[in-house]
């Protein structure tokens, strides 16, 4: 704990330190008084006494230990009343009681109905002899310099208990609270984080953020693919909607790219044989095995060759349903019996 030969600058500190909530040991800038056989005596006077300090859980001093001695062989009321201020509106301190043999007591209450009331008070009623009160932060990122008083009034009674010829064990020590770990959201985004590796912010996705896939981002990025209708990737592609014939380069004659508009290429037909017929209706669906691996897409349109030959076959039209990458399905108003000795399909695009 901070002690009274601590400037004004030191004390400042601490609080900016309590402003954030780290995750730091609970005890790591502790002083004596940390524990309670260092607790800190309050002076009383006519029934009356206090103390002031600085407790912080994110500082590493969450406990401040003080010890009251009431006077020898009288028996009365005692009450607590702890006042705090806080480095930031909201942050709680709590207090608890123990006797002489370290016997939990009492536990503070708030004062007040609010959650951010800044009181907590506790009484001992038959108080006697000597109590220790640990001062502490309860949460992670509580902290506050506070003042404890405490008032004692005399009642009827005598204590018999010698105290020091009691083993007195250490009271158990407060349990550190896990670190809260916040969701990411666009306030908070940190490409460090591994909270953050599945959000995608609105804005400041690295490129190729695993989180926006599938997403895009802003501002847009060009390497994934659902921003392909905004922006236009490097090289260019048809795929891309955003992607204009002034975005692809001039079509090279020894190499036309099917993929560049400039080029203007037509893809050659493509023929295949019939594996599989169904009546559907008026209409025969058919297997054609060929596909998107061939080149064939469902723009493209058939036509049911005559026999062995090359000639197309009188109402033989193919209209494309499908298309996979081995094979494609087809409709066409011929019937079966046609369709055994007339199996193969040529498909050509428009």
């Amino acid at each position: 704990m901070l002690g009274k030969s601590v400037g004004a600058v030191a004390v400042c500190l601490v609080f900016a330190i309590a402003s954030c909530a780290r995750n730091v040991p609970q005890d790591v800038a502790t002083g004596p008084d940390g524990k309670i056989k260092g607790a800190k005596p309050i002076e009383m006077q006519n029934g009356e006494g206090k103390a002031n300090g600085i407790v912080t859980y994110p500082g590493g001093d969450r406990v401040d230990w003080k010890e009251v001695d009431l006077p020898d062989k009288i028996v009365g009321v005692l009450d607590l009343k702890l006042q705090w201020q806080p480095p930031r509106p909201g942050l709680q301190l709590a207090f608890d009681v123990f006797d002489e043999w370290n016997t939990p007591i009492v536990t503070s209450k708030k004062a007040g109905k609010h959650s951010r009331a800044r009181i907590r008070t506790a009484t001992v009623e038959n108080a006697k002899g000597k109590y220790f009160i640990r001062v502490y932060a309860p949460g992670r990122g509580d902290a506050g310099k506070y003042k404890l008083t405490v008032d004692f009034k005399e009642g009827a009674g005598s204590s018999t208990v010698d105290w020091k010829t009691v083993e007195i064990p250490d009271p158990p020590k407060l349990a550190a609270l896990p670190e809260v770990v916040e969701p990411c959201d666009d306030t908070n985004f940190d490409p460090k984080k591994n909270e953050c590796k599945s959000f995608c912010p609105a804005a400041g996705a690295p490129p190729n953020w695993p989180g926006c896939k599938g997403k895009c981002p802003d501002p847009p990025d060009p390497t994934n693919q659902a921003c392909w209708d905004k922006v236009c990737p490097n090289p260019p592609t048809m795929k891309a909607k955003a992607c204009k014939i002034s975005n692809f380069p001039p079509c090279a004659p020894d190499a036309p790219d099917p993929d560049n508009p400039r080029c203007n290429v037509k893809a050659n037909p493509v023929t295949g044989r019939i594996v599989e017929n169904k009546v559907s209706g008026s209409d025969v669906l058919i297997t054609i095995a060929v596909g998107s691996d061939n080149g064939v897409q469902k723009t493209w349109k058939g036509a049911v060759l005559q026999g062995t030959t090359d000639s197309p076959l009188a109402g033989g039209e193919v209209t494309v349903i499908r298309v996979d990458k081995k094979a494609t399905l087809g409709k066409v108003h011929l019937n079966i019996d046609q369709l055994e000795s007339n199996s193969r399909v040529k498909l050509s695009p428009p």
